[in-house]
């Protein structure tokens, strides 16, 4: 977002108490009403549905600043996601009613909103492509493709991600079991394509992994 409509916006949530929520503590439930829209500033939260079998498919990993749940704001369509904290995270809380006020006159922030929710949707658009059509392997590579883009920083050795996503994080991304997502992960380091350094990722070649999409694997 623009930084002096970020700013307008983050100042106005300044009013609002600050919660905390430890790692797995859930922000909002797919099944009750909202008691507002949040603002997260620090940590990662996780967007998520769970299917009639109990299987959970992550669908957004949400980062600072991001303000949800904005359809259910905006549009007023029922919430039907789970969000979860993926660390420890810290988020503002504003009543529904007082966010619409405040952003409703102010056309330049609404398009900036409007624009973070198109990115997310072309993004989503791109992952659920790769779900349908891919095998595990490439949707794996997907998704490690979305973290280093949506989560890392430029480093001399590659890109850097300050949290080490798990096997379970990727596979509730991916749809796919946990030992699924591990197998196709040992192929991955094997290629030294992603390096886990403490609580960090590393990868090494952006560029090799958008490859490794198209490649024939069997020549992998």
């Amino acid at each position: 977002m623009n930084i002096d409509r970020s700013k307008e916006f983050e100042i106005f949530y300044n009013q609002f108490s600050t919660r905390i929520y430890k790692k797995g503590e859930t922000l909002i439930r797919a099944d009750d009403n909202p008691q507002g829209i949040f603002c997260l500033t620090k940590g990662y939260v996780r967007q998520y549905t769970i299917s009639k079998t109990g299987i959970e498919l992550t669908l957004q990993i949400l980062k600072p600043i991001t303000y949800f749940p904005l359809i259910w704001a905006i549009n007023g369509a029922p919430n039907i996601y789970f969000y979860e904290a993926l660390t420890s995270v810290q988020v503002g809380r504003a009543p529904k009613d007082q966010v619409v006020n405040f952003i409703k006159n102010k056309p330049a922030i609404i398009l900036e909103l409007m624009s973070k929710l198109l990115g997310d949707y072309a993004e989503t658009l791109s992952r659920i492509e790769h779900l349908v059509f891919s095998d595990a392997y490439r949707r794996v590579i997907s998704v490690l493709i979305y973290i280093a883009k949506h989560f890392g920083e430029e480093h001399p050795q590659g890109i850097v991600v300050d949290h080490r996503f798990t096997q379970q994080d990727i596979a509730t991304l991916v749809g796919v079991a946990r030992e699924t997502a591990s197998i196709e992960l040992g192929f991955i380091e094997k290629k030294g394509l992603v390096k886990y350094i403490d609580h960090s990722m590393l990868f090494t070649s952006i560029k090799q992994l958008e490859h490794e999409l198209t490649a024939d694997r069997t020549k992998l």
